[in-house]
């Protein structure tokens, strides 16, 4: 009867130092002491009490199972990891755009203006041509076109120049930030993955991993970029327009703002629906990536067991998730775009009709040239308003792919490689010894895998461990290694 059998080594030495062994001995309240029976973990991140598995209602990227509904960082943590100078630039990059958005509503004051002056002089050129009762014209001097209309033109070169600089020092200024806030957060992220302890890279997988490295990052960068600036920008536009407007005409500014609550909760629910789909395409693609990641690095041994069609099968079923959520997503962007173009052309068309009508009734306060000023910057304000919904959607999208990264990033290991906190001896002698363990994989709890091992290597003695696949052997070397902690002893 044939059996396998394993073996497991263990070498001790009297003249081994700490930089041999690289073995750091920590105070962790985790491990009972004698007389203790159970330990006293915490509960951290992936559901871990007393070293058991909390289920719940969902489950995240590794299988987990976690009780949290949070799917997305608030709008502020998603700039958590900006450092002085990132803040300074956005807050230069927010007055800037807030400046480019007044250049439009501006514009649109200066050519109301100019219109009222065509119209003036069309008027006085007109009643120079009629004749009097003594068959003589007008005489009148009338209006200087050319040097008023060159005055305004200069206006309009201004504007042009400082938008200009502004759109310019605004998109510069975000990107800056946004890239070096990608950066940071990319360096954090690796680190606190190459940090976490082993029962945590047991239940992770490669591929979900390298997904949220880059792609989930990428995303983020996108949200922390020039979205947020043009959304200042559009909103600056929207808030000068109605200004303008009931300034110089607050009847036509009513009329035309009435459709504009049916775009606002057009923009609110498409932001949320946007939200939910994106947050359940990245689950998707981050699992295909993972499964595409697993069965290429291990290629040779798909092929040996020919389980090529069974991984693509699996590779289908995730990338499948991906386009359905994806084609959601898509079609949800945009009826959001479609509705919001027809409440805006709808507005036109109602702004129109009741300006005509307020040039006939109240033809001394509203005039042509004032009418074509109110409803160019109350209609330009609503539709640029309406145009945020591509940058709120993108914003939501970076909250959602920062949850899951920041998550890991501020996970507090129960392992901690990189902590310097704990007892250091300065004299190793290489005695080893194991007190009663008893240890169960965090992903198997249930398959008891030592129980109640003792055992004493003394300095030069050389110790062999035998027994069947399973028994222990490469797990106690872990212990040793403290890959893992022991439940306990």
């Amino acid at each position: 009867k044939q059996r396998f059998i394993g073996c497991a080594v263990f070498k001790c030495k009297t003249n081994l130092t700490m930089k041999e062994m690289s073995l750091k001995i920590q105070n962790d309240d985790r491990i009972p002491r004698k007389g203790h029976e159970n330990p006293s973990f915490h509960n951290d991140e992936n559901g871990t009490v007393n070293g058991k598995r909390e289920r719940s209602k969902n489950r995240d990227e590794n299988g987990n199972t976690t009780e949290s509904k949070k799917i997305m960082v608030g709008f502020l943590e998603l700039f958590r990891f900006a450092d002085a100078f990132d803040i300074v630039l956005m807050i230069v990059g927010l007055i800037c755009a807030l400046i480019n958005g007044l250049g439009l509503p501006v514009g649109f004051i200066i050519f109301g203006q100019m219109m009222d002056i065509f119209i003036k002089n069309s008027i006085t050129n007109s009643s120079e041509a009629l004749p009097t009762s003594n068959n003589e014209c007008n005489g009148s001097s009338g209006i200087d076109i050319e040097a008023e209309m060159s005055k305004y033109a200069w206006y309009f070169a201004a504007i042009g120049f400082t938008v200009f600089l502004m759109s310019f020092f605004q998109v510069w200024t975000f990107s800056l930030a946004a890239t070096r806030q990608t950066a940071r957060i990319r360096h954090k992220f690796f680190y606190a993955i190459l940090h976490q302890e082993m029962s945590w890279f047991d239940r992770a997988k490669t591929g979900t991993l390298n997904s949220r490295l880059t792609d989930d990052i990428n995303t983020i960068r996108d949200g922390l970029g020039d979205k947020v600036s043009m959304f200042a920008q559009y909103l600056s536009n929207f808030v000068a327009g109605i200004v303008i407007g009931f300034v110089y005409g607050w009847k036509l500014t009513l009329v035309i703002l009435s459709i504009c609550p049916l775009l606002a909760a057009t923009a609110a629910v498409s932001s949320k629906v946007l939200g939910s789909l994106a947050a359940k395409e990245i689950s998707a693609s981050a699992k295909s990536g993972a499964v595409a990641e697993e069965v290429l690095s291990a290629i040779r041994t798909v092929v040996a067991f020919n389980g090529q069609k069974k991984a693509l099968a699996s590779y289908e079923v995730n990338l499948h998730h991906a386009k359905k959520f994806s084609m959601r997503k898509a079609l949800a962007t945009y009826l959001s775009m479609g509705i919001s173009q027809l409440l805006t052309l709808s507005t036109y068309g109602l702004g129109i009709w009741y300006g005509t009508k307020l040039t006939v009734d109240e033809s001394d306060i509203y005039t042509i040239g004032r009418v074509d000023m109110i409803f160019l910057a109350v209609t330009m304000g609503s539709f640029t308003f309406g145009q945020t919904a591509p940058n709120v959607q993108s914003v939501a999208s970076a909250r959602v792919a920062a949850y899951e990264i920041y998550k890991i990033i501020q996970k507090k290991r129960d392992i901690d490689s990189s902590s310097t906190d704990g007892h250091k001896p300065d004299k190793f002698t290489g005695r080893i010894e194991f007190k009663n363990i008893y240890f169960s994989y965090p992903t198997r709890p249930d398959v008891h895998i030592l129980k109640g091992l003792n055992l004493t290597v003394e300095p030069g003695k050389t110790m062999a461990l035998v027994g069947s696949s399973g028994s222990g052997k490469s797990t106690t070397i872990q212990l040793l290694q403290r890959f893992y902690d022991p439940l306990q002893g």
